[in-house]
């Protein structure tokens, strides 16, 4: 076994210390840095699945060991950090919404490496909403709650997060198909549609350096809603019928 196979478990490690870091942080009450460490796991969690297909790594436990990974910092972690915002009465109904979120993600993630034992082909949509981008949209509203309460003294986001991540539940359970964003930007495109693509990237990056505790959200949620891929086939269908 050469040491680049295992590269992309040193990436997961990233994902991991990521949500361990951010449980610390969620002890010592500093839940948008908390926040923050999901979003940085998202990037190792992206990255290790990426560099293992292109290394071609075979180690056998890698696969399990980002599962894990996945269930500790996207499963439990956005989970403890509803429970422990200050703006919310730590009732039992929310630990309930927070432990209901807790159990999607493992049984989602359970479901995905079931997919992947049992079926070599690679998918070309996610059967229900990863847990890895449930967990990010959950951080984002945070970091959305940590600004609004900064600058304008509001408390509307952290309200309404419970109900939020009890839907996001739901949808980490459904049969419901979204997009995959690395398929689509990997797609051969014209010259014009491929200038449209950079445009709005470029765009989007600079709105994100300047906004991103609004950008994130903003992001997270249209994919929520647009991402859902059978939604607009079905539109598309009925469109042209």
């Amino acid at each position: 076994m050469k040491i680049k196979d295992y590269l992309p478990s040193i990436v997961t490690t990233g994902n991991l210390a990521c949500g361990f870091g951010a449980i610390v942080l969620i002890i010592n009450k500093e839940a948008a840095f908390a926040a923050w460490c999901i979003i940085a796991a998202m990037v190792f969690d992206g990255l290790d699945g990426q560099l293992a297909r292109l290394l071609k790594s075979n180690v056998a436990w890698g696969s399990h060991f980002d599962s894990f990974a996945d269930m500790i910092t996207f499963g439990l972690v956005p989970a403890l950090l509803i429970g422990s915002l200050d703006a919310l009465d730590t009732h039992v109904a929310i630990w309930f919404v927070c432990f209901f979120y807790t159990l999607s993600a493992v049984i989602r993630l359970a479901k995905f490496e079931a997919e992947i034992n049992s079926d070599n082909v690679r998918s070309k949509y996610f059967t229900g909403l990863p847990s890895t981008l449930a967990g990010g949209t959950v951080a984002s509203l945070i970091l959305l709650d940590s600004y609004l309460k900064t600058t304008l003294s509001i408390q509307t986001v952290s309200t309404c997060l419970p109900s939020v991540t009890f839907i996001l539940s739901i949808l980490m359970l459904s049969k419901v198909q979204y997009i995959k964003i690395v398929d689509v930007v990997k797609k051969k495109h014209g010259p014009a549609t491929l200038l449209t693509i950079i445009g709005i990237f470029f765009t989007l990056l600079v709105l994100f350096i300047l906004y991103p505790s609004i950008m994130l959200p903003l992001g997270f949620c249209v994919y929520v809603i647009i991402g859902n891929h059978g939604i607009f086939r079905n539109k598309i269908i009925q469109a042209s019928g």
